[in-house]
């Protein structure tokens, strides 16, 4: 990775990371604070910021690769049609149902969906007036790129999802699928979910395999794990080792020094 674009990931990540802690406080009472009152604030601050990664962080560090390599970001949203065509509400519901219910050696392919609701759209009564309202909170797309005639979406997600995690990115995923072709049919799309990076000793999909045999999601077409994303992302190869680095300098520059007094107000006001 050029040094001139590590240094700019580098100070999006600083800007994100100070515009979290930026009028920072604990307000909510545990009753461990009675007994660690320092230690519970950390824990709080650090949960806190490693929840919001994926906005603070990942997402500006996808979406600038992604430009440089030749991307367009789409800004607008991915909308829910209002009220939802009754063919396409019915095809979808079918395959959510048989994604999750039949065993793994019959799991519907990504592909088969697409196909499926592209039909079932393009059987959407053109008269009918349809309205396009916002997904509910929570299920909406992270990041929109467009390149050679194919969009892409992406959310990103915990590195180390459950059994149940599993079902709610199958049903994100095809409703994604359903919103966009309700309002175009012929759009090409690929929708995934992005595991950012590896948490575990060993291979990912190997630590995770329990789940994923069990899961109703497509493993060839739904999901990518570190660097499967950051490599798409940026054209590059071991994007992510480049991306681990940034964060091993800012440690060795003391950066969190920066936020002493938000962690440890308790300790310093006495």
């Amino acid at each position: 990775m050029d040094e001139l674009i590590k240094q700019k990931l580098k100070e999006n990540l600083k800007k994100s990371i100070r515009a979290f802690f930026k009028n920072k406080t604990v307000k909510n009472y545990q009753v461990l604070d009675d007994i660690f009152p320092v230690e519970r604030r950390v824990r709080s601050l650090i949960g806190g910021l490693e929840t919001s990664l994926g906005t603070t962080c990942w997402e500006p560090i996808a979406k600038t690769l992604a430009e440089l390599n030749g991307f367009r970001i789409i800004t607008k949203k991915i909308l829910r049609p209002e009220p939802f065509p009754h063919q396409l509400q019915k095809e979808f519901n079918k395959l959510v149902s048989e994604r999750e219910n039949k065993p793994s050696n019959q799991r519907v392919s990504t592909e088969e969906c697409i196909k499926r609701l592209k039909e079932a759209a393009l059987k959407t009564n053109p008269q009918d007036i349809i309205q396009y309202t916002s997904p509910p909170s929570g299920t909406g797309v992270d990041i929109h790129f467009y390149k050679a005639g194919i969009e892409y979406v992406f959310d990103i997600k915990t590195t180390q999802p459950n059994q149940g995690n599993f079902k709610g990115f199958n049903r994100q995923l095809l409703e994604w699928y359903t919103y966009r072709f309700a309002e175009n049919p012929d759009a090409n799309l690929e929708a995934r979910i992005a595991i950012p990076f590896n948490p575990f000793t060993k291979d990912w999909y190997e630590q995770q395999q329990s789940m994923l045999t069990n899961s109703p999601l497509d493993r060839n077409k739904d999901i990518w794990v570190e660097n499967e994303f950051w490599d798409f992302c940026s054209g590059k190869i071991n994007t992510f080792e480049q991306l681990k680095s940034l964060f091993t300098e800012l440690g060795q520059e003391n950066f969190a020094a920066e936020f002493h007094d938000i962690f440890y107000e308790n300790k310093s006001s006495n």
